[in-house]
């Protein structure tokens, strides 16, 4: 068994980098740190996901910033979670002496936003024999542009510069050197050192007074309750938990907003160029939040979902935008940071995502099925709502359905009329006309019903390549495109149908490699070949649990197991020859690929029990 599937890691680090699946991650709901296996901080910006980086070195590991804290010799690593929560635990061993960091980010929503700054605390215990210890800190502000200034005192170290202030709080006295931070230090069984980095502050206070065990405590205790509330308790549970901990940890708390990603241009190849800045809120992903947490039994989370669409009213500008900001914002551009030579050398390292520009036909789909759900899931779609949310959106879906788009793979380019959009009118129509029987506006239903059968029918007419016995791409190729594997999972055509039954095969046949599935083959004028899509593969999974091809689909989601790192974090991709982690990480669209199959697996397994019965 490799090192990253075992969890168990060789110190020192080999190379520069560590494998994108070698870091766990600790969060707030507001922003997130990269821990690595080797106990350093390589990812974080603060004070929100989509600030300016503090620690980048996964990104440069000369001049992205770091906060290493390891043993100074030969060890072994191995990390986890402390039970059902996001407290991170890294022990090292090394000659029978065992060192233990518990790394968080509290989590006090009683105290508010700002009484409550964003903080990193590193405990490090000596639990067996003595061991050699050294830390690190040197931050690298604006994404490694910006040297702050760094004093020391008594207490700790003051990190300035003209936009940020923070602290290093310790119970060692640190010492400042060349922009750096650092200490060696000796610990022998019981001692315990304590480490407090504190954004917003000016002067750093004595290390006890950020009361990290207290902090710790609530911090258990938040998670340990929020998942005591989940009523989930079908196949692969451990598992499905700590998909729902990532997906409440990449939620953005002052608006319900989540990001695709807590990270921004981890590759998707070695070498290549398709580098994407995730943190941002997709109404895509947005949306598949929200099935997650109603399917997990927390409406609270998905209801907040639909406040920030409401709120922040996104649907009432008709020009809708597949992604905003994590506080609704709609401008995020895009630029490289030339100065940053990208993980293992993968440049460019891009900051804002330049597809927010594209038209994306499925978004207003997604809408209208985050509303549907919700609807019918408890939360009623009140009158109003319906006339400035569904109404417009359904018949802007009206007027724009027969126009190319670019797609849910964002490829840049000339815009092509997608299968897969189409089917998102189709599903996005179908919601709002379900919704208008409800409110009793049977005119609205008549003539968005007339519109679905104008889309299925070109669809199934235009989208079908009879040589290859699939729905394809876009109309005009015969290019496979695993984004068709939502027809039976949104209700287009019925799993049963043999155009669904053979367009699964062929995907398989021709996008698959084992159990991992590719998006698409087609050259979309990017350098470099990208790995398979976990996501696909674990909508293949939802679509053979629908087929009632179930003991399929429960062996096959088993084996996706083995490609989370042994925190259970999925990343984006993985690379089909070696099984290493490409991407963005952790991203949420895997885990929530990864709660919808277990979902069907265990509905499938319900309807055969009936049916048995």
């Amino acid at each position: 068994m490799s090192s990253e599937r075992s969890g168990v890691h060789e110190l020192p680090v080999g190379s520069r980098y560590k494998p994108i699946s070698g870091y766990g991650v600790i969060g707030n709901t507001r922003t997130v740190a990269l821990v690595g296996y080797d106990g350093s901080i390589d990812w974080c910006c603060l004070p929100r996901f989509d600030s300016p980086s503090v620690f980048a070195a996964i990104l440069d590991s000369s001049s992205g910033g770091q906060w290493v804290l390891t043993p100074r010799g030969k060890a072994t690593a191995i990390q986890s979670y402390v039970g059902h929560t996001n407290v991170l635990q890294t022990e090292f061993a090394a000659d029978g002496s065992r060192v233990i960091i518990t790394d968080f980010m509290p989590y006090l929503p009683s105290e508010g936003y700002w009484s409550a700054p964003p903080e990193i605390h590193r405990e490090v215990e000596c639990v067996k024999g003595t061991l050699q210890m050294r830390t690190t800190v040197h931050p690298a502000l604006e994404y490694g542009s910006v040297a702050p200034r760094m004093e020391e005192n008594s207490k700790g170290i003051s990190i300035r510069s003209a936009r940020h202030e923070m602290v290093v709080s310790s119970s060692l006295h640190l010492s400042v050197e060349n922009g750096r931070a650092s200490k060696e230090f000796s610990m022998e069984q019981g001692d315990r050192e304590n480490f407090v980095l504190s954004y917003g502050e000016y002067e750093p206070r004595s290390v006890d007074e950020y009361q990290t065990d207290l902090k710790r405590r609530k911090t258990e205790a938040y998670w340990e309750g929020w998942v005591s509330g989940l009523t989930y308790d079908g196949i692969f549970r451990d598992e499905v938990i700590r998909s729902a901990l990532v997906l409440k940890m990449l939620i953005f708390s002052p608006t319900g907003a989540i990001v695709a990603a807590p990270t921004t241009s981890l590759p998707e190849a070695i070498g290549g160029e398709r580098n994407w800045d995730y943190r941002y809120s997709w109404l895509r992903d947005s949306a598949n939040s929200l099935w997650a947490f109603h399917l997990l039994g927390d409406k609270s989370d998905a209801e907040r979902y639909v406040h920030w669409l409401v709120s922040n009213n996104p649907v009432l500008d008709m020009g809708l935008k597949l992604m905003y900001t994590i506080d609704g914002g709609r401008n995020i551009p895009e630029k490289t940071l030339d100065h940053l030579e990208g993980y293992r050398r993968s440049a460019p390292v891009r900051v804002g995502n330049a597809a927010e520009k594209q038209l994306q036909h499925d978004a207003y789909g997604y809408v209208l099925d985050a509303l549907y759900f919700s609807s019918k899931h408890g939360a009623s779609v009140n009158e109003e709502m319906y006339h400035r949310f569904v109404k417009p959106l359904a018949g802007r879906i009206c007027d724009i359905w027969r126009k190319p788009g670019n797609g849910i793979w964002e490829i840049r380019g000339s815009r092509a009329h997608y299968v897969y959009s189409k089917v998102w009118c189709y599903a996005g129509l179908d919601r709002a006309c379900k919704i208008a029987h409800a409110n009793g506006h049977s005119e609205d239903v008549e003539k968005w019903g007339e519109v679905m059968q104008e889309i299925k029918a070109e669809v199934v007419s235009k989208g079908w390549n009879a040589r290859k016995k699939s729905f394809v791409m876009h109309y005009g190729t015969s290019e496979l495109d695993s984004a068709n594997l939502m027809m039976p999972l949104v209700g287009f055509l019925p799993a049963t149908d043999e155009r669904v039954i053979s367009t699964v095969a062929a995907i398989r046949k021709e996008l698959g490699e084992g159990v991992l599935i590719k998006r698409y083959r087609v050259d979309d004028g990017l350098k470099g070949n990208e790995g398979a899509f976990l996501l696909c593969s674990f909508w293949m999974v939802a679509c053979l649990a629908k087929m009632q091809r179930v003991g399929e689909a429960k062996r096959m989601l088993k084996e996706l197991l083995g490609y989370a790192n042994s925190l259970g974090l999925y990343s984006e991709e993985v690379d089909v020859r070696t099984g290493e982690a490409l991407g963005n990480f952790p991203q949420a669209f895997s885990h929530m690929g990864f709660i919808m199959a277990a979902h069907e697996i265990n509905r499938a397994l319900t309807i055969a029990k009936n049916k048995g019965g």
